[in-house]
């Protein structure tokens, strides 16, 4: 199962919300709720209702699907509720289509916990060497900016998505809203690894947005510091995929961190792939990045000649055809 995501506007103090997206097709969708108790609650309650769909790009007929309570796993510290939902409306950035939930944790008649979210029911995944969505292959492309400099209706409108170092949730929010994809780089500082548990925590906090598609872990992380933080955000990234990056200019490295879904391949001004990356490519979604800001004349244009310049660096030892297609591209 994988988690359903969107935006938090309140929350009871020491309590959070996982919406966990169940069985689902293009017919109908099982979603479970699931509300962590603070600390003294003993007789715990959930419920609430999801009504939509609400979409930019298209008009639809919303609907009312109501909370019902439900058995969470033996030993959980947490309340479940589950709805169904018929002919579901999924997000992806062509139909950003969102879905408002207000849900209510109590403790017998007492209130614990509010929630007031859009969520939107992404499908993402990986098969192969590619990402994707919705039941088709996606290649995202984005380019590099600071919350303040982010436009993200006219990078939607260019067809790009945003790379950015930890994203603000208000940028979030308006991304889910218009369709905009967002590639979240974990900051850290000069030199140093982050600490896995906290890391494990922003990426949670990002779960929540559908525009939210991939969280990277920054090199200066090892192997295994890479691998601990995958493991601790496993239960609560849903389907949000955890990439690592990787230095482009040196031979891919001989094995990549358990849980790790794919690796940002960093290249260096106008610089392309070591050769060994050819023939020796980990087989999982390879993203292009190239952080030296390049003239190009536009953003998509950027994204274009990264494409193009990889894509002659594949025929260079005069294949027929590249042995292996890049997942995505990111540029300054």
């Amino acid at each position: 199962m994988s988690l359903v995501t969107g935006t938090r506007d309140s929350v009871g103090e020491g309590s959070g919300l996982t919406l966990v997206l169940g069985p689902s097709d293009d017919l109908r969708a099982e979603i479970y709720i699931r509300a962590w108790l603070p600390s003294g609650v003993v007789d715990p309650r959930l419920g609430g209702t999801l009504v939509g769909p609400r979409c930019r790009w298209a008009s639809t007929l919303p609907v009312v699907a109501r909370l019902a309570a439900a058995n969470p796993a033996p030993g959980a510290a947490a309340a479940l509720a589950k709805t169904v939902l018929t002919e579901p409306s999924y997000w992806t950035p062509d139909l950003p289509n969102v879905y408002r939930l207000e849900a209510r944790l109590a403790d017998g008649d007492h209130t614990v916990a509010t929630f007031d979210m859009m969520v939107g029911l992404r499908r993402l995944g990986v098969r192969g060497r590619s990402f994707w969505l919705d039941g088709r292959r996606w290649v995202p492309r984005g380019v590099s900016r600071v919350a303040a400099t982010c436009d993200p209706a006219a990078l939607h409108q260019a067809g790009l998505g945003v790379a950015m170092v930890d994203p603000p949730a208000g940028l979030c929010c308006a991304a889910d809203e218009i369709g905009m994809p967002i590639i979240g780089f974990l900051a850290t500082a000069s030199g140093a690894s982050l600490d896995p548990q906290a890391a494990a925590g922003r990426i949670a906090a990002w779960a929540i947005h559908p525009s939210v598609v991939l969280a990277v872990v920054p090199a200066e992380n090892s192997p295994g510091e890479a691998a601990a933080i995958a493991a601790l955000a496993r239960g609560l990234k849903g389907t949000l995929l955890i990439g690592a990056v990787v230095d482009g200019g040196s031979p891919p490295p001989p094995a990549v961190a358990e849980g790790i879904d794919c690796l940002v391949v960093s290249l260096a001004g106008a610089a392309l792939p070591h050769a060994a990356w050819r023939d020796a490519a980990p087989a999982l979604p390879l993203v292009a990045w190239r952080p030296g800001r390049i003239e190009t004349g536009s953003d998509r244009r950027g994204c274009d000649v990264l494409q193009a310049d990889l894509a002659a660096w594949g025929l260079a030892d005069g294949a027929a055809r590249p042995a292996w297609d890049w997942a995505g591209y990111i540029v300054a």
